[in-house]
Protein backbone atom coordinates (compact mmCIF):
# COMPACT_ATOMS: atom_id res chain seq x y z
CA UNK A 1 0.00 0.00 0.00
CA UNK A 2 1.26 3.38 -0.95
CA UNK A 3 1.24 5.77 1.55
CA UNK A 4 0.66 9.02 -1.01
CA UNK A 5 -2.62 7.33 -1.98
CA UNK A 6 -6.03 7.21 -1.01
CA UNK A 7 -6.17 3.93 0.19
CA UNK A 8 -3.76 4.87 2.72
CA UNK A 9 -5.15 8.24 4.12
CA UNK A 10 -8.34 6.17 4.70
CA UNK A 11 -6.59 2.70 6.24
CA UNK A 12 -4.32 5.02 8.31
CA UNK A 13 -6.89 6.90 10.64
CA UNK A 14 -8.84 3.57 10.71
CA UNK A 15 -6.37 1.48 12.13
CA UNK A 16 -5.45 3.99 14.43
CA UNK A 17 -9.00 4.52 15.75
CA UNK A 18 -10.14 0.74 16.46
CA UNK A 19 -6.02 0.17 17.61
CA UNK A 20 -7.03 2.53 20.69
CA UNK A 21 -10.94 1.27 21.17
CA UNK A 22 -10.18 -2.35 21.23
CA UNK A 23 -8.94 -3.85 24.70
CA UNK A 24 -5.24 -3.80 24.67
CA UNK A 25 -4.44 -7.16 24.81
CA UNK A 26 -5.44 -7.65 21.51
CA UNK A 27 -3.58 -3.89 20.24
CA UNK A 28 -0.22 -6.50 18.72
CA UNK A 29 -2.56 -8.73 17.16
CA UNK A 30 -4.61 -6.04 15.37
CA UNK A 31 -1.58 -3.92 14.05
CA UNK A 32 0.26 -7.33 13.38
CA UNK A 33 -2.91 -8.45 11.14
CA UNK A 34 -2.90 -4.98 9.66
CA UNK A 35 0.66 -4.92 8.83
CA UNK A 36 0.24 -8.47 6.83
CA UNK A 37 -2.78 -6.50 4.63
CA UNK A 38 -0.69 -3.56 4.42
CA UNK A 39 2.23 -5.44 2.52
CA UNK A 40 -0.09 -8.27 0.96
CA UNK A 41 -1.90 -5.06 -0.99
CA UNK A 42 1.38 -4.96 -2.99
CA UNK A 43 1.68 -8.80 -4.25
CA UNK A 44 0.29 -11.37 -2.22
CA UNK A 45 2.98 -13.66 -2.63
CA UNK A 46 5.59 -11.72 -1.70
CA UNK A 47 3.59 -12.25 1.71
CA UNK A 48 5.50 -15.05 1.77
CA UNK A 49 8.73 -14.28 1.56
CA UNK A 50 8.41 -11.94 4.66
CA UNK A 51 6.59 -15.05 6.64
CA UNK A 52 9.80 -16.65 5.83
CA UNK A 53 11.93 -14.06 6.92
CA UNK A 54 10.63 -14.05 9.97
CA UNK A 55 9.82 -17.71 10.77
CA UNK A 56 13.42 -18.54 9.93
CA UNK A 57 14.99 -16.17 11.18
CA UNK A 58 13.01 -16.77 14.86
CA UNK A 59 13.89 -20.65 14.86
CA UNK A 60 17.35 -19.98 14.19
CA UNK A 61 17.91 -17.97 16.91
CA UNK A 62 15.62 -19.73 19.41
CA UNK A 63 18.23 -23.05 18.84
CA UNK A 64 21.13 -20.42 18.75
CA UNK A 65 19.97 -19.12 22.40
CA UNK A 66 18.78 -22.94 23.51
CA UNK A 67 22.43 -24.26 22.84
CA UNK A 68 25.29 -24.43 25.11
CA UNK A 69 27.97 -25.05 22.50
CA UNK A 70 29.53 -22.37 20.92
CA UNK A 71 29.71 -23.49 17.54
CA UNK A 72 26.12 -24.42 17.33
CA UNK A 73 25.38 -21.11 18.47
CA UNK A 74 27.50 -19.93 15.70
CA UNK A 75 25.82 -22.17 13.13
CA UNK A 76 22.44 -21.07 14.03
CA UNK A 77 23.24 -17.47 13.53
CA UNK A 78 24.57 -18.42 10.25
CA UNK A 79 21.43 -19.73 9.10
CA UNK A 80 19.47 -16.65 10.58
CA UNK A 81 21.63 -14.41 8.70
CA UNK A 82 22.34 -16.48 5.66
CA UNK A 83 18.79 -17.35 4.91
CA UNK A 84 17.87 -13.26 4.69
CA UNK A 85 21.05 -12.49 2.48
CA UNK A 86 20.51 -15.65 0.34
CA UNK A 87 16.91 -14.48 0.35
CA UNK A 88 17.77 -10.68 -0.76
CA UNK A 89 20.22 -12.47 -3.46
CA UNK A 90 17.94 -13.98 -5.44
CA UNK A 91 15.41 -11.47 -5.81
CA UNK A 92 17.41 -8.62 -6.39
CA UNK A 93 20.76 -9.40 -7.39
CA UNK A 94 20.60 -12.82 -9.16
CA UNK A 95 19.81 -11.11 -12.80
CA UNK A 96 22.17 -8.35 -11.95
CA UNK A 97 24.80 -11.42 -11.28
CA UNK A 98 23.60 -13.08 -15.06
CA UNK A 99 24.43 -9.79 -16.82
CA UNK A 100 27.80 -9.85 -15.04
CA UNK A 101 28.05 -13.16 -16.30
CA UNK A 102 26.84 -12.75 -19.90
CA UNK A 103 29.06 -9.05 -19.91
CA UNK A 104 32.48 -10.68 -19.15
CA UNK A 105 32.62 -13.53 -21.54
CA UNK A 106 30.84 -11.81 -24.42
CA UNK A 107 27.98 -14.05 -24.46
CA UNK A 108 25.75 -13.74 -26.62
CA UNK A 109 21.99 -15.38 -26.81
CA UNK A 110 23.62 -17.83 -29.96
CA UNK A 111 26.27 -18.88 -27.25
CA UNK A 112 25.20 -22.34 -25.33
CA UNK A 113 27.09 -20.56 -21.82
CA UNK A 114 24.76 -17.19 -22.29
CA UNK A 115 22.60 -17.69 -19.19
CA UNK A 116 18.79 -16.25 -19.48
CA UNK A 117 17.69 -13.88 -16.89
CA UNK A 118 15.68 -15.02 -14.06
CA UNK A 119 13.06 -12.15 -14.90
CA UNK A 120 12.12 -12.33 -11.23
CA UNK A 121 10.07 -9.44 -9.62
CA UNK A 122 11.76 -7.56 -6.45
CA UNK A 123 9.27 -8.06 -3.64
CA UNK A 124 8.66 -4.29 -2.00
CA UNK A 125 10.62 -3.82 1.34
CA UNK A 126 13.23 -6.94 1.16
CA UNK A 127 16.07 -4.70 1.17
CA UNK A 128 14.76 -3.60 4.78
CA UNK A 129 13.58 -6.30 6.61
CA UNK A 130 15.87 -8.65 5.66
CA UNK A 131 18.58 -6.30 6.95
CA UNK A 132 16.56 -5.96 10.17
CA UNK A 133 16.40 -9.89 10.66
CA UNK A 134 20.40 -9.89 10.18
CA UNK A 135 20.48 -7.47 12.83
CA UNK A 136 18.65 -8.65 15.16
CA UNK A 137 20.32 -12.37 14.84
CA UNK A 138 23.39 -10.61 15.57
CA UNK A 139 22.53 -8.81 18.34
CA UNK A 140 21.00 -11.45 19.99
CA UNK A 141 24.11 -13.34 19.34
CA UNK A 142 26.05 -10.75 21.23
CA UNK A 143 24.00 -10.09 23.89
CA UNK A 144 22.86 -6.88 22.95
CA UNK A 145 19.06 -7.71 23.19
CA UNK A 146 17.00 -10.68 24.41
CA UNK A 147 15.25 -12.72 21.58
CA UNK A 148 11.96 -11.96 20.94
CA UNK A 149 9.24 -13.05 23.22
CA UNK A 150 7.59 -15.23 20.28
CA UNK A 151 7.14 -15.71 16.89
CA UNK A 152 4.32 -13.03 16.75
CA UNK A 153 6.45 -10.91 19.02
CA UNK A 154 8.98 -11.11 16.39
CA UNK A 155 7.14 -10.90 13.81
CA UNK A 156 5.54 -7.60 14.60
CA UNK A 157 8.76 -6.23 15.05
CA UNK A 158 9.51 -7.28 11.64
CA UNK A 159 6.06 -6.74 9.65
CA UNK A 160 5.66 -3.36 11.46
CA UNK A 161 3.61 -1.43 9.05
CA UNK A 162 4.89 2.22 9.12
CA UNK A 163 8.45 1.38 8.15
CA UNK A 164 7.90 -2.12 6.70
CA UNK A 165 8.65 -1.25 2.80
CA UNK A 166 11.22 1.43 2.81
CA UNK A 167 12.53 1.47 6.59
CA UNK A 168 13.49 3.34 8.81
CA UNK A 169 15.52 -0.36 9.43
CA UNK A 170 14.82 -1.07 13.02
CA UNK A 171 16.86 -2.09 15.93
CA UNK A 172 15.94 -4.73 18.27
CA UNK A 173 16.98 -2.73 21.04
CA UNK A 174 15.36 0.20 20.12
CA UNK A 175 11.96 -1.02 19.91
CA UNK A 176 11.35 -4.59 20.36
CA UNK A 177 10.33 -3.91 23.78
CA UNK A 178 8.01 -1.44 22.85
CA UNK A 179 5.75 -4.17 20.94
CA UNK A 180 5.14 -5.91 24.46
CA UNK A 181 3.61 -2.79 25.99
CA UNK A 182 0.16 -1.81 25.26
CA UNK A 183 -0.36 1.77 24.46
CA UNK A 184 -2.58 4.34 25.30
CA UNK A 185 -3.95 7.73 23.14
CA UNK A 186 -2.07 10.90 24.18
CA UNK A 187 -2.34 14.71 22.81
CA UNK A 188 1.78 14.79 22.94
CA UNK A 189 2.08 11.92 20.59
CA UNK A 190 -0.75 12.90 17.97
CA UNK A 191 0.55 16.67 18.05
CA UNK A 192 4.53 15.29 17.72
CA UNK A 193 3.36 12.39 14.99
CA UNK A 194 1.25 14.84 12.79
CA UNK A 195 3.53 17.29 12.77
CA UNK A 196 6.08 14.54 11.09
CA UNK A 197 3.81 12.42 9.42
CA UNK A 198 2.37 15.79 7.49
CA UNK A 199 5.49 17.02 6.72
CA UNK A 200 6.39 14.31 5.30
CA UNK A 201 3.55 14.22 2.74
CA UNK A 202 4.43 17.67 2.02
CA UNK A 203 7.86 17.13 1.28
CA UNK A 204 6.56 14.37 -1.23
CA UNK A 205 3.35 15.46 -2.45
CA UNK A 206 4.48 18.70 -3.28
CA UNK A 207 7.95 18.82 -3.80
CA UNK A 208 9.38 15.55 -4.84
CA UNK A 209 6.73 14.76 -6.92
CA UNK A 210 6.47 18.29 -8.99
CA UNK A 211 10.31 17.57 -9.48
CA UNK A 212 9.81 14.48 -11.33
CA UNK A 213 7.77 16.07 -13.88
CA UNK A 214 11.04 18.64 -14.34
CA UNK A 215 13.58 16.36 -14.33
CA UNK A 216 12.31 12.76 -16.05
CA UNK A 217 11.98 14.43 -19.76
CA UNK A 218 15.93 15.24 -19.64
CA UNK A 219 16.99 12.05 -18.13
CA UNK A 220 14.93 10.63 -20.72
CA UNK A 221 16.57 12.48 -23.58
CA UNK A 222 19.37 14.79 -22.21
CA UNK A 223 20.77 14.76 -25.90
CA UNK A 224 18.15 17.72 -25.91
CA UNK A 225 18.87 19.74 -23.55
CA UNK A 226 22.03 21.99 -22.83
CA UNK A 227 24.80 21.52 -20.20
CA UNK A 228 23.07 23.50 -17.47
CA UNK A 229 19.79 21.62 -17.64
CA UNK A 230 22.02 18.87 -16.91
CA UNK A 231 23.22 20.40 -13.90
CA UNK A 232 19.42 21.18 -12.80
CA UNK A 233 18.69 17.69 -13.61
CA UNK A 234 21.19 16.82 -11.04
CA UNK A 235 20.38 18.84 -8.40
CA UNK A 236 16.89 18.63 -8.34
CA UNK A 237 17.12 14.83 -8.20
CA UNK A 238 19.10 15.56 -5.36
CA UNK A 239 16.40 17.71 -3.87
CA UNK A 240 14.05 14.87 -5.10
CA UNK A 241 15.09 11.50 -3.16
CA UNK A 242 15.55 13.60 -0.37
CA UNK A 243 12.07 14.52 -0.31
CA UNK A 244 10.67 11.36 -1.47
CA UNK A 245 13.18 9.44 1.12
CA UNK A 246 13.05 11.68 4.49
CA UNK A 247 9.27 11.97 3.47
CA UNK A 248 8.83 8.53 3.45
CA UNK A 249 10.36 8.02 7.21
CA UNK A 250 8.45 10.89 8.18
CA UNK A 251 5.23 9.39 7.68
CA UNK A 252 6.13 6.47 8.69
CA UNK A 253 7.87 8.12 12.25
CA UNK A 254 4.93 10.31 12.78
CA UNK A 255 2.15 7.58 12.01
CA UNK A 256 3.80 5.45 14.44
CA UNK A 257 4.17 7.96 17.08
CA UNK A 258 0.70 8.65 16.94
CA UNK A 259 0.15 4.99 17.65
CA UNK A 260 2.42 5.43 21.06
CA UNK A 261 5.76 3.78 19.20
CA UNK A 262 8.91 5.86 19.47
CA UNK A 263 11.44 5.17 16.18
CA UNK A 264 14.41 7.15 15.73
CA UNK A 265 14.93 9.46 13.31
CA UNK A 266 15.83 8.27 9.48
CA UNK A 267 17.28 12.09 8.51
CA UNK A 268 19.12 15.16 9.69
CA UNK A 269 19.28 17.76 7.58
CA UNK A 270 22.25 15.75 4.99
CA UNK A 271 22.33 18.82 3.05
CA UNK A 272 23.52 20.88 5.79
CA UNK A 273 26.72 18.87 6.36
CA UNK A 274 30.28 20.06 6.63
CA UNK A 275 31.82 17.14 4.78
CA UNK A 276 30.51 14.13 3.08
CA UNK A 277 31.25 11.45 6.00
CA UNK A 278 28.98 13.62 7.99
CA UNK A 279 26.58 14.16 5.15
CA UNK A 280 26.33 10.01 5.41
CA UNK A 281 25.71 10.25 9.10
CA UNK A 282 22.83 12.32 8.62
CA UNK A 283 21.34 10.50 5.82
CA UNK A 284 19.32 7.37 6.34
CA UNK A 285 21.19 7.38 10.18
CA UNK A 286 18.93 4.06 10.10
CA UNK A 287 20.79 2.29 7.51
CA UNK A 288 24.43 4.12 7.70
CA UNK A 289 24.87 3.09 11.44
CA UNK A 290 23.76 -0.70 9.93
CA UNK A 291 26.42 -0.51 7.92
CA UNK A 292 29.06 0.88 10.41
CA UNK A 293 28.04 -1.72 13.11
CA UNK A 294 27.53 -4.73 11.38
CA UNK A 295 30.27 -4.40 8.28
CA UNK A 296 32.66 -1.75 8.95
CA UNK A 297 32.99 -2.48 12.42
CA UNK A 298 32.79 -6.70 11.77
CA UNK A 299 35.64 -5.73 8.74
CA UNK A 300 37.81 -4.38 11.92
CA UNK A 301 36.99 -1.03 11.59
CA UNK A 302 40.22 1.17 12.43
CA UNK A 303 41.69 -1.33 14.98
CA UNK A 304 43.90 -3.08 12.41
CA UNK A 305 45.88 -0.19 11.41
CA UNK A 306 45.17 2.97 8.88
CA UNK A 307 45.64 1.28 5.87
CA UNK A 308 43.03 -1.63 6.09
CA UNK A 309 40.79 1.26 8.20
CA UNK A 310 40.51 2.81 4.62
CA UNK A 311 40.01 -0.43 2.66
CA UNK A 312 37.30 -1.30 5.24
CA UNK A 313 36.07 2.46 4.82
CA UNK A 314 35.75 1.84 1.12
CA UNK A 315 33.71 -1.64 0.91
CA UNK A 316 31.58 -0.23 3.72
CA UNK A 317 30.74 2.74 1.60
CA UNK A 318 30.78 0.46 -1.84
CA UNK A 319 28.10 -2.04 -0.13
CA UNK A 320 26.18 0.88 0.13
CA UNK A 321 26.22 1.81 -3.59
CA UNK A 322 25.15 -1.71 -4.28
CA UNK A 323 22.97 -2.26 -1.80
CA UNK A 324 20.74 0.66 -3.72
CA UNK A 325 20.27 -0.99 -6.79
CA UNK A 326 21.77 -4.44 -9.18
CA UNK A 327 22.74 -1.87 -11.87
CA UNK A 328 26.37 -0.87 -12.96
CA UNK A 329 25.56 3.17 -12.23
CA UNK A 330 25.33 1.92 -8.77
CA UNK A 331 28.69 -0.02 -8.44
CA UNK A 332 30.06 3.50 -10.22
CA UNK A 333 28.01 5.17 -7.46
CA UNK A 334 29.44 3.51 -4.80
CA UNK A 335 32.64 3.68 -6.03
CA UNK A 336 32.91 7.45 -6.45
CA UNK A 337 31.30 7.75 -3.05
CA UNK A 338 33.77 4.97 -1.33
CA UNK A 339 37.00 6.44 -3.05
CA UNK A 340 36.32 10.39 -1.94
CA UNK A 341 35.11 8.99 1.81
CA UNK A 342 38.70 7.61 1.88
CA UNK A 343 40.41 10.66 0.09
CA UNK A 344 38.61 13.02 3.15
CA UNK A 345 39.58 10.38 5.82
CA UNK A 346 43.23 10.60 4.70
CA UNK A 347 43.22 14.43 3.88
CA UNK A 348 41.40 15.30 7.53
CA UNK A 349 43.57 13.06 9.38
CA UNK A 350 46.68 15.99 8.67
CA UNK A 351 45.88 18.78 11.71
CA UNK A 352 46.54 21.51 9.71
CA UNK A 353 44.27 20.50 6.49
CA UNK A 354 41.23 19.75 9.91
CA UNK A 355 41.91 23.74 10.99
CA UNK A 356 41.90 24.80 7.38
CA UNK A 357 37.85 23.40 6.80
CA UNK A 358 37.02 24.17 10.11
CA UNK A 359 37.98 28.10 9.46
CA UNK A 360 35.73 27.76 6.29
CA UNK A 361 32.36 29.70 7.00
CA UNK A 362 29.75 27.36 8.31
CA UNK A 363 27.54 28.10 5.11
CA UNK A 364 29.70 27.49 2.65
CA UNK A 365 31.13 24.33 3.82
CA UNK A 366 28.32 22.07 2.28
CA UNK A 367 28.97 22.78 -0.96
CA UNK A 368 31.70 20.45 -1.10
CA UNK A 369 29.52 17.17 0.03
CA UNK A 370 26.73 18.54 -1.38
CA UNK A 371 28.82 18.85 -5.12
CA UNK A 372 29.94 15.04 -4.29
CA UNK A 373 26.58 14.26 -4.02
CA UNK A 374 24.73 15.87 -7.19
CA UNK A 375 27.89 15.01 -9.29
CA UNK A 376 26.83 11.08 -8.08
CA UNK A 377 23.30 11.97 -9.15
CA UNK A 378 24.39 11.71 -12.61
CA UNK A 379 24.84 7.67 -11.90
CA UNK A 380 22.40 7.23 -9.70
CA UNK A 381 18.96 8.40 -11.61
CA UNK A 382 19.87 7.52 -14.93
CA UNK A 383 17.87 4.50 -16.40
CA UNK A 384 17.89 2.50 -20.10
CA UNK A 385 15.68 4.07 -22.63
CA UNK A 386 14.44 2.76 -25.85
CA UNK A 387 17.48 4.42 -27.73
CA UNK A 388 19.99 3.89 -24.97
CA UNK A 389 19.91 0.83 -24.08
CA UNK A 390 22.16 1.20 -20.19
CA UNK A 391 21.64 3.64 -17.41
CA UNK A 392 25.55 4.13 -17.70
CA UNK A 393 24.83 5.01 -21.70
CA UNK A 394 22.48 7.72 -20.31
CA UNK A 395 24.95 8.88 -17.31
CA UNK A 396 28.36 9.41 -20.00
CA UNK A 397 26.05 11.67 -22.26
CA UNK A 398 24.80 13.85 -19.27
CA UNK A 399 28.28 13.51 -17.98
CA UNK A 400 29.90 14.76 -21.18
CA UNK A 401 27.08 17.79 -21.94
CA UNK A 402 27.35 18.89 -18.40
CA UNK A 403 31.11 19.37 -18.86
CA UNK A 404 31.29 20.72 -22.45
CA UNK A 405 29.06 23.34 -22.28
CA UNK A 406 26.36 21.57 -24.65
CA UNK A 407 23.42 23.61 -26.14
CA UNK A 408 20.17 22.39 -26.07
CA UNK A 409 16.97 23.26 -24.60
CA UNK A 410 16.52 24.74 -20.96
CA UNK A 411 13.82 22.79 -18.65
CA UNK A 412 10.87 24.46 -17.77
CA UNK A 413 10.50 25.13 -14.09
CA UNK A 414 7.70 26.93 -12.28
CA UNK A 415 8.76 29.58 -9.79
CA UNK A 416 6.42 27.71 -7.32
CA UNK A 417 8.32 24.63 -7.19
CA UNK A 418 11.54 27.04 -6.81
CA UNK A 419 9.63 28.84 -3.84
CA UNK A 420 8.56 25.48 -2.54
CA UNK A 421 12.35 24.07 -2.51
CA UNK A 422 13.73 27.25 -0.79
CA UNK A 423 10.79 26.72 1.79
CA UNK A 424 12.65 23.38 2.06
CA UNK A 425 15.88 24.19 2.96
CA UNK A 426 14.53 27.40 5.21
CA UNK A 427 12.77 25.07 7.32
CA UNK A 428 16.07 22.82 7.33
CA UNK A 429 18.33 25.97 8.47
CA UNK A 430 15.58 26.87 10.98
CA UNK A 431 15.62 22.74 12.54
CA UNK A 432 19.29 22.66 12.50
CA UNK A 433 19.43 26.00 14.73
CA UNK A 434 20.15 25.15 18.33
CA UNK A 435 16.39 26.22 19.03
CA UNK A 436 14.19 24.82 16.64
CA UNK A 437 12.34 28.27 15.54
CA UNK A 438 10.50 26.50 13.29
CA UNK A 439 8.90 24.52 16.05
CA UNK A 440 8.04 27.02 18.01
CA UNK A 441 5.18 27.65 15.61
CA UNK A 442 4.38 24.31 14.68
CA UNK A 443 3.92 23.61 18.01
CA UNK A 444 0.77 25.24 18.39
CA UNK A 445 -2.05 23.36 18.15
CA UNK A 446 -4.10 25.95 16.81
CA UNK A 447 -1.44 26.41 13.68
CA UNK A 448 -0.79 22.76 13.46
CA UNK A 449 -4.34 21.18 13.42
CA UNK A 450 -5.77 23.81 10.29
CA UNK A 451 -2.36 23.27 8.83
CA UNK A 452 -2.73 19.13 9.18
CA UNK A 453 -6.47 18.70 7.85
CA UNK A 454 -5.74 21.31 4.71
CA UNK A 455 -2.82 19.05 3.68
CA UNK A 456 -4.84 15.82 4.16
CA UNK A 457 -7.95 17.35 2.00
CA UNK A 458 -5.26 18.63 -0.67
CA UNK A 459 -3.48 15.53 -0.51
CA UNK A 460 -6.72 13.36 -0.40
CA UNK A 461 -7.93 15.47 -3.35
CA UNK A 462 -4.80 15.33 -5.15
CA UNK A 463 -4.94 11.21 -4.56
CA UNK A 464 -8.40 10.76 -6.25
CA UNK A 465 -7.66 12.63 -9.45
CA UNK A 466 -3.65 11.91 -10.23
CA UNK A 467 -1.71 9.03 -9.81
CA UNK A 468 1.57 9.82 -7.25
CA UNK A 469 4.46 8.25 -8.45
CA UNK A 470 5.40 5.72 -5.79
CA UNK A 471 8.12 6.40 -3.25
CA UNK A 472 11.94 6.19 -4.92
CA UNK A 473 13.78 3.64 -2.70
CA UNK A 474 10.68 0.90 -2.84
CA UNK A 475 12.74 0.00 -6.08
CA UNK A 476 15.66 -0.60 -3.40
Amino acid sequence: MLFNSVHYLIFAPVVIFIYFQIPKRFQGLWLFIVSLYFYAIFRIPFLILLVFSFVITKLAVDYMEETQSKNKKIFWLNVAVWSNLSLLFVFKYLDFSITVWNQTFSFTPCDPEFVQKSGILLPMGISFFTLQAVSYAVDVYKGVVERAKSIFHFGLFLSFFPQLVAGPILRASDVLHQFLDSKDFTKDNLKHGLKQLFWGIFKKTFIADPVSYVIDPIYANPTEYNWIAMWIAAFLFAVQIYCDFSGYSDIAIGTARILGFHIPKNFDRPFLSGTLSELWRRWHISFSSWLRDYVYITLGGNRRGEILAYVNLFITTFVSGIWHGADWTFVFWGTLHSTMMVVEKFVFKFETMRNAWNKVPRYIQPIYPVGVFVLSCFFFRAKATSEVPTGMGITNIMLERAFTGAIGQFPQMSLSLVALVGFLFFVDIMQDQKEDRFAFITDHLYFLVPTCILLYVTSFIIYSVTVSSPFLYFQF
